[in-house]
Formats: C-alpha cells, sequence, structure tokens
C-alpha cells in the first residue's frame, strides 16, 4: 500500500501539479442564468444567518495527496422547508468541486420568509477544501505552480536538445521556486537538483555535478527509508558519475545500495499488476549489475564480474532498451569469456 501511495502520490505531483493552478477554477453556470425565473434572490452573507446544519465537504483523496486546496462556489436554492435543492457548480477545481456539492446539499436552513410566507429562496455559498485553509498560502502553492512546471518542463526540452545553458537557467529558477516552499516540495526539489546534476555532468563537469547529486539524495534519505526505490535512483546516478569520472572505488558502494534497493522493491511487486513498476526497477538492476560488473572486471575481480554480469544480462533481456540490452550482453560476453 505503501508502494501504491507513492506512485499515486507521484503521477499526481508530476501529471496534475502542471495544470492545477492553470486551470484552477471550472466556470460552470453564468450569471445570467440566475435571472431567468423569478426566485427571490438573498444575499450570501444574510442566507448565512439562516444556516442550521452545516457539513465540511470531504478532502478528495487524490487532491489531498496531489496538495490541491481551494475554494468552491455555488448557486443554491433552499424550499419553503429549508432544504437545499438545485445545486449548481459556479466556480472550483474539478478534483474539489464533487465533494463540495455532496457536501452542500446536506445543509439545512432555516426556511425564509418573503411577505411574512414560508418561501423558495436562491443564494450563493462558497465552501474551502480543506476546511479554515489559508489564502496566503494558496497565493504560494498557486505561484509555485506558475514557476517550478513550467521551467521544469522548459528545462527538459533544452536538455534534450543539449542547450545546457538554457537548460541549468531554467532549472535555476524551478529549484528557487522548490526552496521557498521548504519541505512541503522536497520531491520537486530533489528532482531538479538531479536534473541540475545530470546537466554538469554532460558537460563533464563533475564536482558541480557530484554536489547536485549529493544534495539531492540527502533529501530523498531525510524523507524516505534507506531502501526506497527513489533513494536507490539518487545513489546510482552518484555511482554513475564516479565512474564517469574514473574514480570506481566511490562508484562501487553507491552502486551496491541501489540494485540491493531496486532487488527488494523488484520481490515487493513481483506478484502485483505494476508493469511500468517493474520495467523502470528492471532496466535500473540492469544497469546497476553491468556498472559493477566492469567495476569487478577493471579491478581483476573475475568471478565477481562474472557472477554481476549474469544478473545484468538477466534483467536487460528482459527489462532493457534495445540499445542497452546489447550493449550489455556483447560486453558481458566478452567478459566472461577471460
Amino acid at each position: 500500500m505503501q508502494l501504491v501511495a507513492r506512485l499515486i502520490s507521484s503521477f499526481l505531483t508530476l501529471a496534475l501539479m502542471s495544470c492545477v493552478w492553470a486551470n484552477a477554477t471550472l466556470p460552470v453556470l453564468a450569471q445570467a442564468d440566475l435571472q431567468k425565473d423569478n426566485i427571490p434572490s438573498i444575499g450570501p452573507d444574510e442566507a448565512k444567518k439562516n444556516l442550521i446544519t452545516f457539513v465540511q465537504p470531504d478532502y478528495p483523496a487524490l487532491a489531498n495527496a496531489a496538495q490541491i486546496a481551494g475554494f468552491v462556489r455555488a448557486s443554491i436554492e433552499v424550499d419553503e422547508m429549508g432544504n437545499v435543492r438545485n445545486v449548481r457548480l459556479i466556480s472550483g477545481h474539478p478534483m474539489l468541486a464533487p465533494a463540495a456539492l455532496q457536501a452542500i446539499r446536506k445543509w439545512k436552513y432555516k426556511p425564509f420568509q418573503v411577505n411574512g410566507k414560508p418561501s423558495l429562496v436562491r443564494t450563493e455559498v462558497q465552501v474551502s477544501i480543506p476546511e479554515n485553509i489559508d489564502q496566503a498560502e494558496i497565493d504560494k502553492e498557486k505561484k509555485f505552480q506558475e514557476t517550478y512546471w513550467p521551467n521544469e518542463r522548459a528545462a527538459r526540452e533544452a536538455m534534450g536538445k543539449h542547450d545546457f545553458v538554457t537548460a541549468e537557467a531554467k532549472l535555476l529558477l524551478a529549484r528557487d521556486a522548490a526552496e521557498e516552499r521548504g519541505d512541503r516540495k522536497w520531491l520537486e526539489l530533489a528532482s531538479v537538483l538531479s536534473m541540475l546534476g545530470s546537466v554538469k555532468l554532460q558537460q563533464d563537469r563533475f564536482d558541480e555535478a557530484e554536489a547536485f547529486y549529493k544534495d539531492s539524495l540527502a533529501i530523498h534519505e531525510k524523507h524516505q527509508r534507506p531502501d526506497e526505490s527513489e533513494v536507490a535512483g539518487a545513489q546510482q546516478q552518484l555511482g554513475f558519475l564516479y565512474v564517469r569520472a574514473g574514480q570506481p572505488e566511490k562508484a562501487e558502494p553507491f552502486l551496491l545500495e541501489s540494485v540491493q534497493s531496486y532487488e527488494a522493491r523488484m520481490a515487493e511487486v513481483s506478484e502485483t499488476p505494476m508493469p511500468e513498476a517493474k520495467a523502470g526497477y528492471g532496466r535500473s538492476l540492469a544497469l546497476g549489475y553491468f556498472g559493477l560488473s566492469q567495476i569487478a572486471l577493471a579491478d581483476g575481480r573475475l568471478q565477481d564480474s562474472r557472477d554481476r554480469c549474469a544478473r545484468a544480462v538477466s534483467y536487460a533481456e528482459k527489462w532493457s532498451t534495445a540499445s542497452d540490452k546489447d550493449v550489455i550482453v556483447s560486453r558481458c560476453a566478452a567478459s566472461i569469456s577471460k
């Protein structure tokens, strides 16, 4: 369940949060629609005085995981008995609106009187999810969403074009946005630091890459178990950095820890229908064991190299891309023959 929660949280953070504030409201009911009949209208503040039963909406689990919060506004009619009917959405985030409308339908009012008689009336209501949210906090979150994700996406595009100057500039803006939000955005901060490390690595600026990778790993270790897959990924990045920098003695401990954690996570999902997780772990294990095999080979530990190659090939044949598999299989075949 913990793994499922992590995957849901990560998916929502990366797939939904990029558009949360770009589409923060969902206009549904035009004000002109309210003028098509002769139902008396009561102002929201005045109507609130007659509210007898208030039901706070539940915080939808997916919205909570994605840190989506905000206000939902609706038009309602209150009948002669004080019951709420014809609840119509005016504005609100689509992840919050259904829960809000469901709660509003349960509200109860003291009947309104028009000309001394109980009367059907219309009013507008607003509710927050979660309860008592801080508008200043919402504004900060909006600023983060409008800064972090556009710059993160632009950086990825620039990296794909090997435009490392632009990529770094965009990533630094994203990093600053995440740092302003503190521990609330630790995962986003760790991700952007990792990307900065990759930018530096692509330019063979090993010391700078190492600093970014270490910072990313430290954040994961602060917030997660030592054997979590995200920790393993950060360890693997450092390991391959040291391989590329010609420091295999530093690389090996990180790669060993990484493959041990990935093995544990692979076992965790082995009986579950989670093909994407399995494929990701499998690819990482193939690369990790291959890196370890080459370190052992260079150190003259031929049996270690053969054993690690066997593991690398077994994962590569099932999970790696064609190009990675060809490299791993051919290099390992040469190693084993020695």
